[in-house]
């Protein structure tokens, strides 16, 4: 199910994931929650914290269910990302510290892409050499 206005989807690098550090800090049950709460974060109100729209921590134990995953196995994986900094946790949810790295520049880009497709399908903006013979008057 899509949650409008949420983002569709993350950026990883497949290589990154297989060779990166996250290999061998996280066991495979960790991972799975890492890559979990990468995807959690993207459909919460705020872009890249796990925490509900007035910005309040959700409860480890909502996470845990909410994920599938035993509390334990949260919890040992939310100690070893944020000691390894991958997390940082406060008053106000859990923040992935780096998440400009798992967005895409397709969203920023958008904007620019739709702005262009307008102008090729208005003939009386019309820019001579910009769309060849194919545009007929």
């Amino acid at each position: 199910m899509r949650v409008p206005g949420k983002r569709l989807w993350i950026k990883l690098y497949p290589l990154d994931c297989l060779q990166g550090s996250i290999r061998y800090q996280l066991d495979a049950a960790e991972r799975g929650v890492w890559y979990d709460l990468l995807n959690f974060a993207a459909i919460c109100a705020v872009d890249g914290t796990i925490s509900d729209k007035d910005s309040r921590p959700y409860p480890h134990s909502f996470i845990a269910n909410r994920l599938n995953v035993d509390l334990e196995l949260l919890e040992r994986t939310l100690t070893k990302c944020a000691e390894e900094g991958r997390i940082q946790e406060n008053d106000n949810g859990i923040h992935i510290t780096n998440w400009k790295a798992y967005q895409s520049e397709y969203s920023r880009q958008k904007p620019y892409r739709q702005a262009k497709k307008e102008k090729q399908h208005d003939p009386e903006k019309y820019v001579a050499g910009a769309f060849g013979k194919h545009v007929q008057r």
